[in-house]
């Protein structure tokens, strides 16, 4: 039976217009319906998304547009059509390809019946994914998806993947664009995007924000949680567990692949598609074959020094297999200086969460010896700064306050820890007696010229920016800001 429009609430069994039979209600979210329905014209079994904010224009109603009528790709679902549906043209409807199956965010839920066991079905899976984010970024006009996530990823049959629900897509000469919620889910959002309503950008701007968001996806596939937890942190990119720390069986280059993602500015990231691609298939294939228990060889009490395979792997860049070789000792013989050691190496992989565990695990950290005490709270102070736990860091370096004479390090450490609790006034103040006792260093001058503009003191930041111009002039960043000051009068 047909409805008119005016009094129309989809519904299976009903009709919608002259053009649609709706069959099953697939999802009913805040945004809209998608039903399966039946194409009257030709009885073709479609999916059809309707909105339920009727009163916009239809630019604001469209998702995907862009992609009616391209060539079909296996993992990119296809918009056949969307606009008014006749006769009453009143109701917007998104005519797309049907496709059963769940979404992988319902999937990764049932991780506890054994879906993603395996990284050989988490790679096929995220492989697909990669495969559409390409087809589009190399269309004769490319397409940025903008919203990756497990929620636009729906899994078939012998895990076929389809990307869907293109309302973040933008194409590259768009400069503002339409978007849902701050253009895609915040937490898998880059940084940049992370607090915007539209994404802005060119094509390459815009497509590395899909790398990142790539990235976020891949992390959660290999260790079952996300980076970030809330917009906060992705918008200030604050430091989270490298793969590794979270799942000792991730091989070294998956997850050099999965950081290269997730690199705070778009620069650093890979530049496009392909190249993840191309990364990505021999780090994967690496993984596959990775035996993450191997034995790490320990010399036995009489034999060669362990100390001397700590340093060796030191020298050679390989940091974990020194942690591991100081780990190994310290557990053979409680040797609290194998400790230390052990949290030098982890230091120096940048594996500030394994450090956090191991430096709570540790019992005998007041036995290292007097002249290593310093060098074991600096470096702890230094990783309780990286991931934010401002109060450990405070106390640690309260405690080397006690213990040695106030060092250089140690004031600049103080004073940071101040700017990172926005104390910003306690920081200049430290700052500047930092100034008084060691004149001109480079770094202070910087940091005192930040908060000063911190603290809205721009003249006071204009004569601190002299004085580090004095003692590098060559400094890019400053000469910039001097030009800021110039426009600004206050030079």
């Amino acid at each position: 039976m047909n409805f008119p429009t005016a009094h129309f609430l989809p519904g299976s069994n009903k009709t919608l217009g002259e053009k649609y039979l709706l069959l099953e209600c697939l999802g009913d979210g805040s945004h809209g319906w998608v039903y399966r329905a039946q194409r009257l014209a030709d009885s073709a079994i479609v999916a059809l998304k309707i909105p339920k904010q009727m009163t916009g224009d239809d630019r604001s109603l469209s998702e995907g547009k862009e992609l009616i009528g391209i060539e079909h790709h296996p993992n990119v679902i296809q918009i056949f059509d969307m606009g008014r549906v006749p006769p009453e043209k009143e109701w917007f409807a998104i005519e797309m390809e049907y496709f059963p199956g769940e979404s992988l965010a319902q999937k990764l839920e049932h991780r506890a019946h054994n879906f993603g066991n395996t990284f050989e079905r988490l790679f096929k899976i995220f492989k697909q994914v990669l495969d559409a984010v390409a087809f589009l970024s190399n269309l004769p006009t490319p397409i940025s998806h903008g919203d990756i996530k497990p929620h636009n990823i729906l899994v078939g049959e012998n895990d076929h993947v389809k990307l869907t629900d293109f309302g973040s897509s933008a194409l590259p000469e768009e400069i503002y664009v339409k978007t849902r919620e701050n253009g895609g889910t915040i937490l898998y959002s880059a940084p940049e995007y992370s607090d915007c309503i539209s994404r802005k950008g060119c094509f390459e701007e815009l497509i590395s924000g899909d790398i990142y968001s790539l990235g976020v996806l891949l992390y959660q596939l290999a260790t079952g949680r996300l980076p970030h937890e809330t917009q906060a942190q992705v918008r200030s990119h604050i430091p989270f567990p490298k793969p590794c720390e979270l799942n000792s069986g991730i091989c070294q280059a998956l997850e050099q692949v999965i950081l290269k993602c997730l690199e705070k500015y778009p620069i650093d990231r890979f530049a496009a598609i392909d190249d993840l691609k191309s990364a990505f298939i021999p780090a994967s294939s690496e993984q596959l074959k990775f035996k993450p228990n191997e034995q790490i060889f320990v010399p036995q009490a009489g034999t060669e020094d362990w100390s001397v395979g700590v340093v060796s792997a030191l020298e050679n860049g390989n940091y974990m297999k020194a942690a591991k070789l100081a780990q190994a000792e310290y557990k053979r013989s409680g040797d609290a200086n194998a400790l230390l050691q052990q949290l030098n190496a982890l230091y120096r992989a940048e594996r500030w969460y394994d450090f956090e565990k191991v430096f709570n695990e540790s019992k005998q950290s007041q036995s290292i010896e007097n002249e290593n005490y310093s060098t074991f709270l600096l470096l702890s102070i230094k990783v309780f700064m990286k991931i934010r736990n401002l109060e450990k860091a405070e106390s640690l370096l309260n405690k080397a306050f006690e213990i040695s004479e106030p060092t250089f390090e140690l004031e600049l450490l103080s004073a940071s820890i101040s700017g990172m609790q926005a104390d910003y006034e306690l920081a200049k103040q430290k700052l500047e007696k930092i100034n008084k006792k060691w004149p001109g260093n480079f770094n202070v001058l910087k940091r005192l010229v930040q908060v000063s503009e911190q603290l809205r003191d721009y003249d006071g930041a204009a004569t601190w920016l002299r004085a580090a111009l004095r003692v590098c002039r060559a400094d890019a960043g400053l000469q910039e800001k001097k030009k800021v000051y110039e426009q600004m009068g206050i030079w």
